[in-house]
């Protein structure tokens, strides 16, 4: 029986899934990770208590099954991995998948699958929409920023004007044309973060909801204005998917106009590359250490890995030295920071048999089913470019896998 959905319930919702979208980077949870991570499992909790009907059998024997196993994969990291781990990482961990575990519940069994993408669409649009004020508002207040602090140190800094638009100047301007831009942010910790629900808003209105025929041309320039070359590779693939049908009827038109808009990509590829490329510790270069050293690190851990402390991986990682042959290929040495591949990093962390489990349950995703494989695509290149996968967004996303297996056994 289809629960009857009112405004209240479309409003706790996309509360709920507000929470959820930021929690995958969103400067809320960065500046606050503690309230809002607790938040979130609160309103999961109250939404599935107080705004759904009775949980079938079926769906809480999975989400049960669900949990335990994901609590017994880091409560076995934690005693068997190497050296001096703090336990208070590992129950943040177990809160976020106590969290992801309810609200898929939630969503499982008293909604639709097009209702949640529909949820989810609403709130991406409006993080579409406020990129482009953002960019545009840094014109304006570029002189009236101030300092705001975060993270598990305090160690996180960005400008904001009144805490409603976010930049880091000294890190994301850049020169175009002549022209001073300022890489768009967004409601997130960097602009390749922005990048990754911007290109899923794109997603959705190219492959799913196929609506708004001017709503594409926004969402391409406000993903232009994150700067990412990561963003802008995702978007010109999903763009090629979008119209190929078109192109096939009339390529001579389409290749016009593909170069028109080409031709500003790859202008900022290009430069976007080359800045990369010149600094001493540039983001390309340790995207590629990121890349390689962890997965090293799994080959000398592939059972256990060294832990899901990322403070221990973070000291683990500053000690530990290539051979000579494959660092002379690489530009870092060693960092003291953690990873920005969340695949390799898992695989460090977790040993190659969770890892791949992990990773298979990722693939085997239930929330987003219309052309998954081009919205893996994006996650899988995302998270590859971002520390994510364990964030309770993308971690959701596994959590819903995980119980797709389950429910094979358990009906």
């Amino acid at each position: 029986m289809v629960m009857r959905i009112t405004q209240s319930h479309k409003i706790l919702d996309s509360i709920l899934l507000s929470l959820l979208v930021f929690s995958g980077g969103g400067l809320l949870f960065v500046l606050n990770r503690n309230l809002f991570s607790v938040l979130l499992c609160v309103v999961a909790v109250f939404a599935l208590l107080f705004f759904g009907k009775k949980i079938t059998k079926n769906n809480f024997n999975s989400s049960f099954f669900g949990i335990a196993i994901l609590t017994f994969i880091v409560l076995m990291n934690y005693f068997v991995s190497p050296g001096s781990q703090i336990f208070l990482k590992y129950g943040f961990h177990l809160l976020n998948i106590t969290s992801c575990v309810l609200i898929y519940l939630h969503f499982q069994n008293n909604r639709t699958e097009k209702y949640f993408l529909q949820r989810i669409r609403f709130i991406l649009k409006i993080i579409m929409y406020y990129s482009l004020v953002n960019f545009i508002a840094y014109f304006f207040i570029k002189g009236n920023l101030t300092d705001i602090y975060g993270g598990w140190n305090n160690d996180f800094v960005t400008k904001t004007f009144n805490y409603i638009f976010f930049y880091e100047p000294e890190k994301n301007a850049f020169n175009f044309f002549g022209i001073e831009l300022i890489r768009n942010q967004g409601w997130f910790w960097e602009p390749g973060v922005n990048q990754v629900y911007l290109n899923l808003y794109l997603y959705l209105e190219g492959f799913v909801f196929k609506r708004s025929k001017w709503t594409i041309p926004l969402v391409v320039f406000a993903i232009l204005t994150t700067y990412s070359t990561t963003g802008i590779f995702i978007m010109i693939v999903l763009l090629f998917f979008i119209f190929l049908k078109l192109i096939r009827r009339n390529p001579v038109l389409y290749i016009i106009i593909g170069s028109l808009i080409l031709m500003p990509i790859y202008y900022i590829a290009q430069t976007n590359i080359e800045a990369k490329s010149t600094e001493k510790a540039s983001s390309m270069n340790k995207r590629i250490f990121d890349l390689v050293q962890p997965f090293y690190i799994a080959l000398d851990h592939p059972i256990t890995g060294v832990g899901f402390d990322l403070e221990h991986f973070q000291k683990f990682r500053s000690e530990y030295y290539l051979d000579d042959e494959t660092q002379s290929l690489l530009i870092t040495e060693t960092t003291e920071k953690g990873s920005s591949n969340s695949i390799t990093f898992l695989m460090a962390t977790t040993g190659f048999p969770v890892s791949l489990f992990l990773i298979y349950c990722l693939f085997k995703q239930q929330l987003f089913r219309y052309r998954q494989e081009i919205f893996m695509f994006i996650i899988v290149v995302s998270v590859m470019s971002e520390p994510l996968l364990l964030r309770p967004f993308y971690l959701i996303l596994i959590v819903s896998g995980l119980i797709s297996i389950i429910n094979k056994f358990t009906k």
